[in-house]
């Protein structure tokens, strides 16, 4: 009779002690695509956004810490005895968002107004290779190495470009996106092996291009946040399915919209004179609000197979299309090419609605991806 009154426990523990390991790490409470799982690498971070995979299998992590001082910190990640150790290598960072390791070895790190590179032997000696022009709305360093080529985000400093007057609006002008400094841009810059060269602008017209990334083929492609309070000057009730995010295909000089038009080139209200066949449409539309912070392509052939080469995007949007993870299948150039399926999500954490931000494809065939809001580091991959 003591063992039968034993069975219903065992019964109860077994099933979730199964359910709870994902490759050897706690799994993740939230829907995926079948045949996946979500581990949780770490948790407890303080607002984790970007992720450079090492080539030494180590992991680097940003961490904003918070938006009103410098106090972000740089993690690193490796794996001993079976699991994820963690070492803080710098702190007091200003808000820290993109990190990348160059051919040397060394690490580029995205912080507020500017880029600055180190070594993992010495990471408190930092030199500064570029400065980048303060903004206030939109400042955080979002950046992607390909090669010897960096592409860097300029947020804007507007929603809108509220700040220009009645005459500049007539004539199709914001004063924030004219001449060098220009807000609403991709930069490119040159690696040299011991500078970083200005090459110019590369894009125009990008009100914030949290997600840039550089397929094999070459394909420069962009995730864009798109505007907030479209609803006010036409008029509409809310602003929950306008206008769409976007998904764009990059290529040197052209613009891209911002903030004279948004979706496929339609007129915003605030400019109703700028033409905006002159502007370069979106390669897809993106749902409304689901403020798409990552982007990468599910690459190598330890990829599922199901996934293998699809683009995949997180959405960080707190709204009905946000707190999700896509993909969508795409061709040799790495463009989509069908509909987008849901991987992850959508799902709420402890802190509440899911934020995944950066978004990296790992040569073990497993993708890499923070939740700024829940604080977590976690590692999705095929089903064991």
């Amino acid at each position: 009779m003591r063992h039968y009154a034993l069975l219903p426990l065992l019964l109860a523990i077994l099933p979730a002690a199964h359910a709870a390991n994902c490759g050897g790490l706690p799994a993740l409470n939230a829907p995926t695509a079948r045949g996946l799982c979500a581990g949780i690498v770490a948790d407890g971070l303080l607002q984790p956004r970007g992720i450079a995979l090492l080539t030494d299998g180590s992991v680097l992590v940003s961490e904003m810490v918070r938006w009103d001082a410098p106090a972000g910190r740089l993690l690193r990640f490796t794996l001993q005895g079976g699991g994820w150790q963690r070492q803080t290598l710098l702190r007091k960072l200003d808000r820290p968002h993109s990190v990348a390791q160059l051919a040397d070895g060394s690490i580029l790190l995205g912080e507020v107004g500017r880029i600055s590179r180190f070594t993992l032997h010495n990471p408190a000696q930092r030199q500064t290779l570029a400065t980048l022009p303060a903004r206030q709305r939109h400042p955080l360093t979002t950046f992607t190495l390909a090669g010897d080529s960096l592409y860097v985000n300029v947020g804007s400093s507007s929603n809108n470009c509220e700040q220009a007057s009645a005459a500049q609006r007539q004539a199709g002008q914001c004063p924030e996106t004219a001449g060098d400094a220009a807000a609403g841009v991709v930069r490119r810059y040159l690696w040299t092996g011991s500078a970083l060269q200005y090459q110019g602008i590369y894009a125009r017209g990008l009100r914030n291009s949290m997600a840039i990334a550089v397929h094999p083929s070459g394909s420069v492609l962009q995730v864009e946040n798109s505007r907030d309070g479209i609803h006010l000057p036409l008029g509409l009730a809310n602003d929950n399915e306008l206008p769409h995010d976007e998904l764009n295909l990059l290529q040197n000089g052209q613009h891209y919209g911002w903030p004279f038009c948004y979706d496929n080139a339609v007129t915003a209200p605030e400019f109703p004179g700028y033409n905006c066949r002159q502007s370069t449409k979106p390669l897809r539309l993106l749902p409304a609000h689901a403020a798409p912070l990552g982007l990468s392509w599910w690459q190598g052939s330890h990829a599922p197979a199901a996934w293998r080469g699809w683009l995949v995007i997180g959405y960080h949007g707190y709204r009905q299309h946000g707190q999700r993870v896509v993909a969508m299948p795409a061709d040799t150039r790495g463009l989509p090419r069908g509909a987008a399926v849901t991987l992850l999500g959508p799902w709420r954490g402890q802190h509440g609605p899911a934020g995944p931000v950066e978004i990296k494809s790992a040569a073990d065939g497993s993708l890499w991806l923070t939740d700024d809001r829940n604080g977590q580091l976690l590692r999705l991959a095929a089903q064991p």
